[in-house]
């Protein structure tokens, strides 16, 4: 299997060479390129295709969050996680709102950032654990769909749709959702992608909380 194209995106020339050697150690990961601002990450993205990128929040003249955004719009395949050492609600709410895959915190230890990493390209959420309960107050209360209008309610799913949607607001993975509801873990992760193009979402995060706040599962 060929490993997964990374595009490492951070202003901090020595965070960003050693996380580069890093990723460079993981047999299933391979860095393709680096940028120091978002703009030239959305040029490289655009130009390299990149399977998973790295995103910094804070950066000038563009952050992270912008970058992202665009980026996520270009190409809605592309995976983003945003590796940065802001804990700030805002930071975490913007990004995840703007369509990143998972916000992890730099003094995460480097086995969890691969797990983080791998789970995202499963189709998972990578969110650092510290950050759960903070995540949910963000998004509570507000209206999360790609498009920044208010999605559709709960009735367009279909009943096995919601028993996936129950599950995964449970906190399980493709794997033990699978496992609880007799299937195969593609056919979960059909559901789930059903699920979020009805809903408008992008990832695990916005489905999970737009359905407790809607009252589509409790």
């Amino acid at each position: 299997m060929e490993p997964t194209s990374v595009l490492v995106v951070d202003d901090h020339e020595l965070f960003l060479d050693g996380l580069t050697s890093l990723i460079g150690k993981w047999p299933d990961f391979e860095v393709v390129a680096t940028a120091s601002d978002g703009a030239t990450a959305i040029e490289l993205a655009r130009r390299l295709r990149p399977q998973l990128v790295l995103m910094d929040v804070r950066m000038e003249p563009m952050g992270g969050v912008e970058a992202t955004a665009r980026i996520c719009a270009e190409d809605p395949s592309v995976k983003v996680v945003m590796l940065t050492m802001s804990k700030l609600g805002e930071d975490v709410y913007q990004a995840l709102r703007s369509g990143a895959d998972g916000y992890v915190i730099k003094d995460e230890p480097a086995h969890r950032l691969h797990d983080y990493l791998a789970a995202v390209m499963r189709g998972e959420t990578a969110l650092s654990s510290a950050l759960a309960a903070q995540v949910l107050a963000e998004f509570t209360g507000a209206p999360i769909g790609r498009h920044g209008a208010e999605p559709p309610a709960g009735d367009t799913l279909t009943v096995r749709e919601l028993d996936v949607l129950r599950l995964l607001v449970d906190g399980l993975s493709n794997e033990e959702i699978a496992r609880d509801l007799h299937l195969g873990e593609t056919t979960v992760k059909k559901h789930l992608g059903r699920v979020m193009d009805k809903l408008h979402m992008r990832n695990r995060v916005q489905v999970a909380v737009y359905s407790v706040r809607k009252g589509i599962v409790s």
